[in-house]
């Protein structure tokens, strides 16, 4: 090998896109387009733009018109609601506007119902005195699970 070829090597991001890499993340040689990621919150799993389940998301930032891009998970479609389901994603809010947005079977069709709405902004850090969750109808009204 002559000293003055430059050294390539594949890409080492889980995607297995095989690309040269062009650069370096905490030791770990990337492509361009595999330098941009996420990290999953729950598995800790790395996810790279290449991913159908990741999304670039900008936002603008202050009255200059700054913008901030960043890389993370879609958020999940929501699931088929169902009719006379006993869980719902449910509209709370400290006005007369809480009610079911809708019904699931499940527990956990309501809580992703609620992922779904992907509210508020992900760069909102506002609390809100409003939001969607999960309830579950008791025979009477619709109620916070107790966990």
């Amino acid at each position: 090998m002559n000293e003055n070829e430059p050294i390539t090597q594949e890409c080492e991001c889980e995607c297995g896109c095989g690309e040269v890499a062009t650069t370096s993340d905490e030791g770990v040689a990337l492509c361009e387009a595999c330098a941009e990621y996420t990290v999953d919150p729950e598995s800790g799993e790395v996810v790279c733009s290449r991913d159908p389940r990741v999304e670039e998301v900008t936002e603008c930032c202050g009255a200059g018109g700054q913008t901030h891009s960043y890389w993370r998970l879609r958020p999940p479609e929501s699931p088929a609601p169902s009719p006379d389901g006993e869980w719902a994603c449910y509209w709370d809010t400290a006005g007369d506007g809480s009610r079911v947005v809708s019904r699931h079977a499940t527990e956990a069709e309501a809580a992703q119902a609620v992922a779904a709405q992907d509210w508020p902004a992900p760069g909102d850090h506002t609390h809100y005195l409003c939001g969607f969750e999960v309830r579950q109808w008791d025979g009477e009204r619709w109620v916070a699970p107790c966990y």
